[in-house]
């Protein structure tokens, strides 16, 4: 089947209010999704304008008329669907990128003051040269990743616009030099087609695949504290532990004191600030999450016993140094920890239970200590660490 140009700058606008009216049910549906409103008014005036375009190739307007307001609607539109990409890729006000209509205004004054557009040829290279040059830009800005957010549709969407800028740049030459390729203009536009619904696929399925993964950090994140909660941990721990892993229970001394003496809002302050800092002390290794009320579990892969029971001592003596202010008063907080290593390979489950042991001591020796399990029990002063001593059986 042969489709000339016309018919394609016809079937164009089609395509565009599909991909328009499916932004606009996704904004309906989530109202705080930024952007898809202005990217969605960009492909309607986009399609306004390949209409006029193939209504004016059919002589059914004057050739002044719709070559100038086709013209126009390329940069106000690709002005429209960049910042609107800003805001729903980075989530944020496209701020200093609104210069991005400095573009169609100085393009428009041009197009007003000298009639170059009337020029079928300066008229679609510059058309396509601002399609392409948007189309480069959202690449760029699309993998720079500036969230940090590693949602694989990135790469699909900025694919789709290295197309569209190839295509756009493509058809540069097919218009002005037609000797130079065997492709007609209305073969390249059916292709920008393509990479519309390519375009507007990809943006549904980002706005989708970043839902669902907030909708999973949600289920793994304690919502008091900011930190992974239990679900989280135990879906990440090995059923069976090498050696030389280590799992620690960590507990806030005295807490219930805490609530009872300052009030529920002050044992929730504690709560986040000492959950917060440890978090920040420990590295990107670490698994660490808050267990349930003043609990946290922490496992340490592969550590040995001395790094272990310095990373320990550490959260400990970070957590004593914590200035944690309620109503204009300073809450003492302190930390015990029940540590286990590994000595040989085992199961997660006994060396979870060595650990629970170990912070028992800890809490029967004055609290404010690491214990770790092990022979040779010794007490120890605030700040050092016990050996507790277990029954052999549960080694």
């Amino acid at each position: 089947m042969h489709l000339d140009l016309a018919t394609i700058l016809t079937l164009h606008p089609l395509s565009l209010a599909v991909g328009a009216l499916c932004f606009l049910l996704v904004r309906s549906r989530s109202l705080h999704i930024r952007g898809l409103g202005k990217m969605s008014l960009g492909f309607l005036v986009l399609g306004g304008g390949s209409l006029l375009a193939g209504a004016g190739l059919e002589d059914v307007i004057d050739y002044r008329t719709w070559t100038f307001w086709s013209f126009v609607s390329g940069p106000v539109s690709y002005s429209l669907i960049y910042v609107g990409l800003i805001n729903l890729i980075e989530e944020r006000p496209a701020g200093r990128n609104w210069f991005a209509f400095v573009v169609p205004i100085v393009l428009t004054t041009w197009a007003f003051v000298s009639d170059f557009y009337l020029d079928n040829v300066e008229r679609s290279a510059v058309f396509l040269s601002v399609m392409a040059m948007f189309a480069l830009a959202a690449v760029w800005m699309v993998l720079r990743d500036k969230r940090g957010e590693r949602l694989q549709t990135r790469w699909g969407l900025a694919g789709a616009f290295v197309c569209k800028a190839i295509i756009a740049l493509t058809t540069i030459v097919v218009i002005a030099r037609p000797d130079l390729m065997p492709v007609t203009p209305a073969a390249t536009f059916l292709l920008l087609i393509l990479c519309q619904f390519a375009i507007a696929m990809f943006v549904l399925i980002l706005v989708q695949e970043r839902s669902e993964r907030r909708l999973i950090a949600l289920t793994e994140t304690d919502s008091l504290t900011g930190i992974h909660n239990r679900h989280w941990m135990m879906d990440r721990l090995p059923q069976q532990v090498q050696p030389g892993s280590a799992y620690v229970i960590i507990d806030i001394d005295h807490f219930k004191q805490v609530n009872d003496r300052y009030g529920h809002v002050a044992g929730d302050q504690v709560l986040t600030g000492v959950a917060q800092a440890m978090m920040r002390s420990l590295g990107e290794t670490a698994i660490f999450a808050r267990m349930g009320g003043e609990e946290f579990g922490l496992f340490l892969p592969d550590v040995g016993v001395a790094r272990a029971i310095e990373t320990v001592e550490q959260l400990r003596a970070t957590v004593a140094s914590l200035a944690i202010s309620h109503d204009g008063e300073v809450i003492p907080v302190t930390l015990s920890a029940g540590v286990a290593v590994a000595p040989v390979a085992k199961t997660m489950t006994k060396l979870m239970g060595r650990a629970d042991a170990a912070l028992y001591a800890a809490k029967r020796g004055g609290r404010n200590r690491v214990v770790l399990a092990g022979a040779n029990t010794q007490l120890t002063t605030p700040g050092e660490t016990e050996r507790f001593d277990q029954p052999a059986s549960s080694l």
